[in-house]
């Protein structure tokens, strides 16, 4: 049975992203971060089967580690490098802030896919408050 937290690298589907992005040298992670939102957006009908939304999260959360505003999901990132060896996004994620945040949105916006699951009131607005924080980094960069 899995991980799932509402926190954006909570579970281990995000855990799971961050360290195959992690495996790819840090040149490469950019490239990689626009092809998976680019595939989210124009593959919508793929969710599930091909991605999932805690990963979705954990890409836009990584993009917004990156920005202005961002800093306290770096010290996550960082306290996750130490046991999981995931490199940080050093290098400025700007040109993804806005495919981060129409992706975020598709998968966890309002009565989105990734609210679906929680199962108490609690969990459900933790997770909300997860979102809004996400996405108001993201928006500050548009």
């Amino acid at each position: 049975m899995g991980t799932f937290g509402t926190g954006a690298f909570s579970s281990d589907g995000a855990l799971d992203f961050l360290e195959e992005l992690a495996e790819r040298p840090p040149e490469q992670h950019l490239d990689a971060l626009r092809h998976m939102f680019t595939y989210v957006l124009t593959n919508r009908d793929l969710l599930w089967r091909e991605f999932f939304p805690d990963q979705v999260v954990a890409a836009a959360a990584l993009v917004a580690a990156a920005l202005p505003g961002g800093k306290h999901l770096q010290h996550r990132l960082a306290e996750l490098s130490d046991e999981t060896d995931i490199a940080l996004l050093l290098t400025s994620a700007l040109d993804l802030a806005a495919p981060a945040l129409e992706s975020l949105l598709f998968v966890a916006g309002p009565d989105g896919p990734w609210h679906q699951g929680w199962t108490t009131k609690t969990d459900k607005l933790e997770a909300q408050r997860t979102v809004n924080d996400l996405a108001a980094v993201l928006r500050a960069a548009i």
